[in-house]
């Protein structure tokens, strides 16, 4: 049974550009018509398997879109087929502004999809409106418009299980209340994905590993007239697709690794029943995945039984010291450590100082040839003036003279010192999110991933500062 999306003007954002190009929110699909509104990234069309010879080149595919409240500079999503090993892309990436009404809030979600995208697709379009119906139960700022609420409608028989009443609400901290909304949601999702909407296998359905952020603005009171904008980060992850967090210089992981890799996993995996190939290091479950949780995989019952729709949620306040968030799918981490992103920041930051050196000095050279030409108009001007001077020096008095004197001055060269201060601290804030989201992509390839990469970089206000700090202090 076919169902129409939940999620409004859903759109591919890119397909196949220049390498070293990236766009602007405008070029892609507009986000200002509020909670309905998305932009899904990731589609690459192209089904031809890569050509023998020489590699295909990398496109690293980066869009970018401008902050949308306080707290955000600006968003960064890139894609790459990763084409020399991977014939299909089947990642997707979601981006909702004003996401449950909140103007200043969003939702981003990177879907990793496996054995065909259609999970991915799918769930990059209803999970974000399945969570939202959850988060109205606990949070009364969120809210649902008529067409969201007209598709939590349809799907209502298959999340019966999964629904939050109040007295389960008023026996939970707010911690808990939040785990389970994304419990419940991705739940919900799973059930969905067994409608086998879209699916064209007799087999095996796909699947999909998803990582997902709700960047939550709040606004509490500072002082007595005034109001401070701080938010909270609500993310979580089903299996081996992560965020990142860059704070204070450093970056860590903030999600939980479900692979084999996972001593924790690889026991539950075993102790339910399933299991766990040596083909491979840390193996495979049931000889086909490295991640031992995700949504999907009908089909194969001894796959279904083992690998859980189960995510892993944290809620992290959002304040002056976070700098940024990368999401990310598991191609990318196959060559990016968490460790890394901090280096790769700081890279872009310091090719950004150079850059900006290199044109401030071609501006200070613009102005000392224009300050020169005016000055030697003056000195002509000055000989001219003289003789006329002595002259009515002889005839006239202190304010001719005075008046005499001004005409020296030459017109319209004032010109104010350049210290850099101001223009030092006004980072191009898109430019950097799309190169910060570039590079990971080119370093993950350079370190050897075999899979689709797709990322998503958040620059949020603990950035501000990097266009001020000494180049060992960003």
């Amino acid at each position: 049974m076919d169902r129409k999306p939940a999620v409004a003007k859903c759109c591919s954002a890119l397909s196949e550009v220049p390498e070293e190009s990236y766009s602007s929110s405008q070029d892609s699909s507009s986000l200002s018509d509020g909670p309905g509104s998305c932009v899904e990234f990731g589609h690459v069309t192209d089904k031809t398997p890569a050509s023998r010879g020489l590699p295909p080149k990398p496109k690293y595919n980066v869009v970018t879109y401008p902050g949308n409240s306080p707290l955000i500079r600006a968003v960064a999503l890139g894609a790459d087929r990763n084409a020399s090993w991977r014939k299909d892309m089947e990642d997707v990436s979601v981006l909702v502004e004003n996401y449950g009404g909140k103007e200043g809030t969003g939702f981003f979600g990177v879907f990793d999809g496996f054995h065909g995208r259609t999970s991915a697709e799918l769930a990059a379009s209803e999970l974000p409106v399945l969570l939202l119906g959850q988060l109205v139960k606990v949070d009364p700022s969120f809210s649902l418009d008529g067409e969201q609420r007209d598709f939590l409608s349809r799907v209502e028989s298959l999340s019966k299980k999964d629904g939050l009443d109040s007295a389960d609400l008023e026996t939970m901290t707010k911690d808990q209340q939040m785990t389970q909304v994304f419990t419940r949601a991705f739940s919900h999702m799973d059930r969905i994905l067994g409608l086998g909407r879209r699916e064209t296998s007799n087999i095996r359905w796909s699947g999909c590993t998803s990582v997902i952020c709700v960047v939550d603005e709040e606004t509490a009171p500072e002082e007595p007239g005034h109001k401070a904008s701080q938010g909270k980060l609500h993310i979580a992850n089903c299996g081996n697709i992560h965020a990142v967090l860059y704070k204070h210089g450093r970056s860590f992981r903030v999600t939980k690794d479900h692979s084999t890799a996972n001593a924790r996993e690889h026991k539950r995996i075993l102790k339910e029943g399933g299991a766990i190939s040596a083909n491979r290091h840390h193996g495979l479950v049931e000889g086909l995945l490295r991640a031992t949780r995700g949504l999907g995989n009908y089909g194969n019952h001894r796959l279904r039984k083992v690998v859980i729709p189960a995510p892993h949620h944290v809620s992290l306040s959002l304040d002056a010291s976070v700098g940024m968030l990368v999401l990310g799918s598991g191609g990318l981490w196959d060559g990016v450590h968490p460790k890394d992103v901090a280096h790769v920041v700081k890279r872009c930051v310091r090719d950004w100082r150079r850059r900006h050196r290199r044109h401030r000095a071609k501006k200070e050279q613009r102005v000392r040839g224009l300050c020169g030409s005016k000055l030697q108009e003056t000195a002509e001007h000055q000989d001219d003036l003289a003789k006329g001077t002595e002259n009515q020096t002889s005839r006239g008095g202190v304010d001719d003279q005075e008046q005499a004197a001004s005409n020296t001055q030459p017109s319209g060269t004032s010109v104010k010192e350049d210290t850099g201060k101001s223009t030092e601290a006004e980072l191009d804030y898109k430019l950097l999110a799309a190169n910060i989201c570039r590079k990971l992509m080119k370093t993950a390839a350079a370190s050897g991933s075999r899979e689709n990469m797709s990322v998503i970089v958040i620059l949020f206000q603990g950035m501000d500062d990097l266009g001020v700090q000494p180049e060992d202090g960003v």
